[in-house]
Parts: C-alpha cells; structure tokens; sequence
C-alpha cells in the first residue's frame, strides 16, 4: 500500500506542475489577446473584439486541387453519392479512420461538390436510389 501511495504523489506532483505551466500560458495567451483588443480599438475597430470568433488551425488532408480531380475522377466512373464519395476517398488513401475524420472528410467532399456544382461541372441526379451525383454534360 506504500508503494501504492507514493506513487499516487509523485503523479500527482508531477500532474500538478503541467496544470501550473498551462494556466501560466493561458495567462499570457489571455494577456496577448487583451493587447491586441486595445490595439484595434485605437486603431479604429468599433466593434467589440470580444466578438471575432476564435478559429483553430486548418488541418491540410489534400493538395491543391486534389480533392476536385478526385472527386470527378469518381463520378467519370459512375454516379455517386456524397457518403459514398467519401468512403472511397478514404479506402484510397489508406486512413484508419475514426468518426471524426469521416465527417471532417464528408464536410469537404460536400463543400466540394457544391462548388464544383455551382461552376456547372456537376449536376443532381434524383433517381430511385436518392440523391447521386454525376458529371454534366
């Protein structure tokens, strides 16, 4: 049980000292966001800074262009929809992956679809299996 205990108190130590550094960080992070708040209010901005949105580093899982081609590429083969797309993206590329990365993927598929949609380059086709997506012709 001495053992037990000692350890118990060395994690603890040593989970108390991470804590410790992250909240010193966010104390500086908080502090560099209060600056750059009174930065824009000299400079002008009207609007409170409080309210620009937070956003998280964009994670690159294609090359330029790499997506569209794909995507096409697939529909030359034959209609398709958005989840299946996905899917077979996914068995190309050769991820393991988890919920979170097949709805990150199926995210872009679907934006990509819609733009590639909106430039006339494909097209809805309703049939009795739902909603496909083919080429235009």
């Amino acid at each position: 049980m001495e053992h037990t205990i000692f350890g118990l108190v060395k994690k603890r130590c040593e989970i108390a000292g991470q804590y410790k550094a992250a909240v010193k960080a966010a104390e500086a992070l908080k502090a560099d966001l209060d600056a750059i708040d009174r930065a824009l209010v000299l400079c002008g901005y009207e609007e409170d800074p409080k309210g620009i949105a937070p956003r998280g580093k964009y994670k690159q899982l294609f090359g330029r262009n790499e997506l569209k081609l794909t995507i096409i590429n697939m529909l030359r083969e034959a209609p398709a929809d958005d989840e299946a797309i996905a899917a077979r993206i996914i068995d190309a590329k050769g991820w393991d992956a988890d919920d979170a990365l097949r709805a990150d993927v199926l995210k872009r598929v679907r934006h990509a679809i819609q733009r590639q949609q909106k430039d006339g380059h494909v097209v809805q086709d309703f049939g009795p299996d739902g909603c496909l997506w083919r080429l235009a012709q």
